[in-house]
């Protein structure tokens, strides 16, 4: 697999949960040496914390490992989708690409009515609504094919031009076969998960959507849609809740539970992506551990030097 290379910190930490915890770096050593069964910590198979002050990874483990990203592939899929058309674009939900939604698919309760393009990025981004990528791929594939007649063809021409895009922009360990995410086959690393969540992150709608524990959507009939959060960061009333976590996104499918989190801490603001913990409430537990590295961290917080 390539190898790309990234700017990371002279003290980049490495995260090996099979080996013993000399190899941990210098830089969060002091707090780590006060968790010596840091693999009954920690289980996701992949992860990276960035100081997005300086885009330098700090934390990684097997960073070009390609995962099943789940629900995160509705972060390419959105990044794709906003070149192709207006976020104010009033989009008919075709019955056709909702009835694409698989079972036991996470849904936003999107209906056969009209939406404003935002509303469905926040459908895909809150409750991680499967039904509205469909809707989404569909309305875009239309506009890359105007010939496509149905709504399996549209979203075959969105697929087609989205992975094309993932390449172009960098991401060339992303493959994505499914709008939703609902797929086993495809693939991404948390290096192009990094990718395409900072492209994000520039659009300020974005952010404000992300930071929400409940979003409200005003539709072009005036109607309204409250959706819940996935991300229990978020959730006030959550044992996960963390006043200084401001986004993203979960993914889950199978046996993979994918996060990825914008903290602020320290002035600053901290990426971490985390793919394939082996349950819900272990992703929470395994980012956590980042977070407390983050807070206590004397480097992080540009003292310079390492915390007790």
């Amino acid at each position: 697999m390539k190898h790309r290379s990234r700017r990371r910190h002279p003290v980049r930490l490495a995260l090996f949960l099979l080996i013993p915890l000399a190899a941990v770096g210098i830089a969060a050593a002091v707090w780590f040496e006060n968790h010596t069964s840091l693999q009954n910590v920690y289980d996701g198979k992949s992860l990276i914390l960035v100081d997005r002050s300086d885009d330098s990874i700090f934390i990684s483990k097997r960073e070009t490992d390609t995962r099943v990203p789940a629900s995160l592939a509705k972060l390419f899929v959105l990044e794709y989708a906003c070149g192709l058309a207006d976020r104010d674009a009033i989009v008919p939900a075709d019955p056709q690409a909702i009835a694409m939604t698989k079972p036991g698919s996470s849904v936003a309760g999107i209906t056969e009515q009209e939406y404003y393009l935002h509303n469905l990025y926040a459908a895909m981004l809150v409750p991680s609504g499967n039904d509205a990528a469909y809707v989404v791929a569909d309305y875009c594939g239309g506009l890359l094919d105007p010939q496509a007649s149905t709504a399996g063809e549209r979203v075959n021409a969105f697929m087609t031009g989205l992975n094309q895009h993932i390449a172009e922009i960098g991401c060339t360990d992303t493959v994505l076969y499914d709008p939703s995410g609902f797929d086993l086959d495809a693939r991404t690393t948390v290096l192009d998960l990094k990718t395409v969540v900072d492209r994000l992150l520039e659009n300020s709608w974005f952010r404000d959507i992300v930071c929400q524990s409940s979003y409200t959507a005003i539709l072009p009939d005036g109607s309204t849609q409250t959706w819940k959060n996935t991300n229990t960061f978020l959730d006030p009333e959550s044992e996960y809740y963390n006043e200084n976590v401001i986004g993203i996104k979960t993914g889950s499918l199978s046996d993979d539970y994918n996060l990825v989190v914008l903290y602020r801490q320290h002035g600053k603001e901290f990426l971490i992506c985390s793919l394939g913990s082996s349950t819900t409430s272990s992703r929470y537990d395994d980012v956590s551990v980042i977070l407390k590295t983050i807070d206590e961290s004397n480097y992080l917080s540009g003292s310079g030097t390492t915390g007790s």
